[in-house]
Parts: C-alpha cells; structure tokens; sequence
C-alpha cells in the first residue's frame, strides 16, 4: 500500500465490498489475504467473516485517512491465479464488485487490479450500465452464447470488456466443437478454412456454399484479429468502443454463433 494515496471510502462501500469477497473465501483463506496486504487489526477466525474483513479495513483507514486497504483487499482477494479454481463465481464477485465500486469512480479490471471508471451518479446508474446494452442485444435476438459474455462487464462506458470477453467466448466454443487446441486467428484458420475444414457450416457441394463457409470465417479471424489481438500489446485503456460499434459487433457474434448451432464437425 505505497505510493498513491486513495481517499478513504464511505462506510457503506467499504461494508458491501467486505461482504462480497466474504462470501468468496473461507477464513483461513481471508487470513492469507489479509496478512499479504498486511491488515493488523484482524479480530480473528472466530468472527463473522465480512463483520471481521470490515473491522480489519475501516481500522486501517482512519489510521491512514486512506482508502488504500480497500484497494488493496480487492486487488489481493481477485488476483485471476487466487480466484482459478471457482473463476465462475468470481467473474459474478467482480461484477458485482464493479457495480459497488462505480459509485465512487472504480472498477476492478480482469488482472485483478482496481482502476479508475466513469463515476456513476446513483445506484440505479450503476445497475443500469450492466443491463443496458444486454437489453438492446436482447430486443435484436441476440445469440446466447453472446448474451452469456455481456454481463457487468459493461461498466465500462466504451463497452470493450464486454466485446472482449464475448470474442473469448467464440474461440472456446470453437475448442469445444473441435477439440482443436488453439487460439485467435489460428484457431478459426485450422478449424474453419481450408478446402476441408474440421468445422462446416453446410455441405460445401455448390461454390456458394464454399463461399459462405470462407466468408464466416473471414469475419470469425477479422473479429479476433480487431479485437482480440491488439490487447495483448497495448494499453486496454487506448482502446474505446461506442455503444453503436459494440452492438454490430456482437451482432456479427451472434450471426456466427447461429451458423455454429447448425455446423458438423469432420474426423480429421
């Protein structure tokens, strides 16, 4: 907790942040937290595990008037290598924990560190930025394995994370499909193309057909390509998406993932 000083945090946030990564660990697990970051004030396993988690930080912060042990609780409690083994329920937590923190300027990204976000004015705002694009995806008949992407990742206000994640979540259905290991562009490239691909969205009998299977995965590898890619190399913060490009694009999601429902997969 040294270098930048944050501002303490209200009471109600500090409480509601303490409840949910409660909810994520044992005690013996938030001991090891809690002595990593380090909180000295810890009142012991044999209390109430969230009541202990807020004793512990709120002590710290009107020792240090900061609200760096609450920065630092979260940043330590979703690290993705301590969260591995339920990612499931700790993509909820850090939604949810998205939600609470918007209300004061934050957002926990998906390395687990805590950055600043677009201050949503009320909890209706917070609530509302989740649903919002979700509910324009919904009313367009988006596809569900888009739809299973966008949730409170849309936090923020350029709509990449939720992009991101659902692009993710086209490449995994294409490893389970085929059971070809791999990623990105090379992954629909060895699953996709060719003049017998693994993955085939129709019979390829006519040369319309064999151009539609080409066209999907073109936009299949554009997709990862735009989206996927440059993340790996430049600062996410340099990459904004409006909500109207957010919408084609997952629409486009959703276009493939329908050709996918219908496709058969060829032993190779």
């Amino acid at each position: 907790m040294t270098g930048q000083k944050f501002p303490a945090f209200p009471a109600g946030i500090l409480e509601h942040v303490c409840k949910l990564i409660a909810e994520l660990y044992s005690g013996s697990e938030l001991t090891r937290i809690m002595s990593e970051i380090p909180l000295r004030d810890d009142p012991g396993e044999g209390n109430t595990k969230w009541r202990r988690l807020a004793y512990a930080v709120s002590s710290n912060q009107a020792r240090t008037q900061s609200g760096n042990a609450v920065i630092a609780l979260v940043s330590a409690s979703m690290r993705p290598e301590r969260t591995l083994d339920r990612a499931d329920v700790a993509r909820l937590t850090r939604d949810q924990l998205n939600q609470v923190l918007s209300l004061v300027g934050y957002r926990v990204r998906d390395d687990g560190r805590v950055g600043r976000a677009a201050r949503a004015r009320s909890t209706d705002e917070a609530e509302k930025r989740t649903e919002h694009l979700r509910g324009l995806l919904e009313r367009r008949g988006a596809h569900r394995e888009v739809l299973t992407y966008c949730r409170p990742d849309l936090l923020r206000k350029d709509y990449y994370e939720a992009v991101f994640e659902a692009i993710k979540g086209l490449g995994s259905r294409l490893r389970q499909l085929t059971g070809v290991d791999g990623d990105g562009y090379a992954l629909v490239e060895g699953t996709m193309a060719g003049s017998t691909p693994r993955l085939r969205i129709n019979a390829l009998q006519t040369r319309t057909q064999r151009d539609e299977q080409l066209g999907v995965a073109n936009l299949a590898k554009g997709l990862f390509s735009a989206f996927r890619n440059p993340a790996a190399h430049e600062p996410r913060i340099e990459w904004t998406l409006s909500e109207q490009d957010a919408l084609d694009v997952l629409g486009t999601l959703s276009m493939i993932h329908r050709r996918l429902d219908v496709a058969t997969v060829e032993a190779h």
